[in-house]
Parts: structure tokens; sequence; C-alpha cells
């Protein structure tokens, strides 16, 4: 019965971590994807400070609590917003363009970004005598998405940041 119950009880322990892994990913993605879906609409009324703001709160929303917009020390931010210039004629094609300079203009390129989500294993069985660090070093998951911004809303000519 010992020879069977340790290799079982492991085999378990992988299941429940690869499935917390492919659930934490899943949901990474799908927070990505909903947070450029809301920017390429140029709105802003979720929170109270400008359309990157607004973004980062959508995609808080939907990560069902796994990554937050305003992270606290020693959590690192890890939801950016990034806007890339998308006119062909243009010194900057294809660069990344701050905000200020007129990055969220209608047919620039939005990416909306998780990086660096620690993904902690609920089991640490592999982190013992043959290889020590490898429960306390977590992996990490990144997920992007980005689409052309739209057309902005009727009757705004502009959208704060």
């Amino acid at each position: 019965m010992a020879l069977v119950t340790l290799p079982t009880i492991a085999l378990i322990a992988m299941f429940c971590d690869l499935c917390y892994a492919t659930f934490s990913w899943s949901t990474i993605q799908h927070a990505a994807r909903e947070g450029c879906r809301y920017a390429i609409t140029f709105q802003t009324n979720l929170v109270a400070g400008g359309q990157d703001a607004n973004i980062m709160a959508d995609v808080q929303n939907s990560a069902m609590g796994l990554v937050t917009a305003t992270p606290t020390p020693p959590t690192p931010q890890m939801i950016f917003v990034d806007y890339i210039d998308a006119n062909p004629t243009s010194p900057t094609y294809l660069q990344i363009i701050p905000f200020a300079n007129g990055g969220n203009i209608p047919g620039n390129i939005v990416r909306v970004s998780i990086q660096g989500y620690p993904v902690q294993w609920l089991v640490p069985l592999t982190g013992t005598i043959a290889q020590p660090f490898l429960s306390q070093t977590p992996a990490t998951i990144s997920a992007y998405s980005a689409d052309v911004l739209g057309a902005l809303p009727a009757g705004v000519s502009s959208v704060p940041r």
C-alpha cells in the first residue's frame, strides 16, 4: 500500500497544479482580451482617472481577483496599456507612443498586457530533495491582446488620460 499511495498522491497533486495553472492562464488571457475590447471603444465610465485607468479597471474586473489595477508593494504592476503608431508614413511607425504624444488616436493600435503573473504551486512536492529551490521560484504567465482603436464616440473630440 505504501508503494502505491505516495505515487498516487503525487499524481493527484500534479493534476491539481496543472488545473490551477491552466485556470490562471485562461483567466489572465480573458482579462487581457476584455481590456483590449474596452480600450478600442474609448470608454471612460468605470473609474475616475481617464482612459488608461479605466482600461486597467476593466482588466481587474475581468481577472476574477488574480491581478489588481493598483498594486500594493511588494506586488509589482502587472497590467500595462501601450499605444502603437499604425501610420505607415510616420517616423515612429510600429513603435510605442506615449499617451501624452497622441498615442490613443483612432487608427493606432492599443496593446493591453498582463505581464509576470506568478503561478504559485498548490502542492510543491517537486521542491524537496532533488530541486530544493523549485517551490520558491514560481512560474510566470504573460498575456497580450492588441487591436486597432476605433473611432471616437459621437460628440467626443478627445479622451482624457
